[in-house]
């Protein structure tokens, strides 16, 4: 008797010049034959192992770490999710950097799931947060930072946190202020955001001009999980607003 478990092997991969990253060139996938006759465990025994963990990591995956007071969705141009994530990533960063931090960018679809009012499970950050994304802290000249800005209004919006103000019309900037003041060209802003956006992804060609980049190391996935078991353990539940960071106008 034969069973058949899938794999797949990564081909090839490359470094980027600025920061060491990998990229995959090529993917390759192939079935491999596990003959049953080839093991001393019974079909029984194998199936049991499985069941074993499965146990295991459903059990670790449906453990209620907080609760949601609303629904939450990503959108364009803001969102209750999206507004969410990009506090909770200013937080860390200010904290990170002893205040130091101006603002949080991140993509929308950063996001794979909306979620639910009612508990919130370690499973359902897994959903949310599906990549491996880092956080990451890069400083910007004003200049390079309003381009960021004119990038959101074509887009028509993204994640961003509540230390911003965007006005947008006709998929143009109209005004930007960050902490109540007006970009200035020549001032250094920190911002945070993701490995992934900070390399100028999903048109966010102007992150690449950074100055300097750290690296806190630490996941997105893993900020939001400790910042809802921080504001469970601090007996608060999690909400968000839509605050009009982002407007839209007509």
């Amino acid at each position: 008797m034969k069973k058949m478990i899938g794999g797949a092997m990564l081909i090839a991969l490359c470094f980027s010049c600025s920061r060491q990253q990998y990229v995959v060139t090529s993917l390759q996938a192939q079935r491999y034959p596990i003959v049953a006759a080839d093991y001393p465990q019974s079909d029984n025994e194998v199936e049991a192992l499985v069941d074993k963990y499965k146990v295991k990591l459903d059990n670790e995956m449906n453990q209620v770490i907080g609760i949601s007071t609303q629904d939450m969705t990503y959108a364009r141009p803001e969102s209750l999710l999206t507004n969410l994530t990009s506090d909770v990533m200013e937080a860390y960063g200010g904290k990170y950097m002893n205040g130091a931090c101006d603002l949080a960018c991140m993509n929308v679809h950063g996001h794979r799931a909306n979620l639910a009012k009612g508990n919130i499970t370690v499973g359902n950050i897994f959903e949310i947060y599906s990549f491996e994304n880092t956080l990451v802290l890069i400083k910007l000249k004003g200049n390079d930072l309003l381009d960021a800005f004119e990038s959101y209004a074509k887009m028509g919006g993204a994640g961003i946190s509540s230390t911003v103000k965007l006005i947008i019309k006709d998929g143009k900037l109209v005004s930007a202020t960050v902490k109540g003041q007006p970009v200035d060209k020549n001032k250094v802003y920190t911002i945070i955001t993701l490995d992934y956006l900070a390399d100028g992804n999903d048109g966010l060609e102007a992150f690449k001009n950074s100055l300097e980049v750290i690296e806190p190391g630490i996941t997105l996935r893993d900020a939001m999980m400790q910042y809802v078991k921080d504001q469970t353990a601090d007996g608060k539940q999690i909400s968000s607003v839509l605050d009009g960071r982002i407007t839209v106008e007509k």
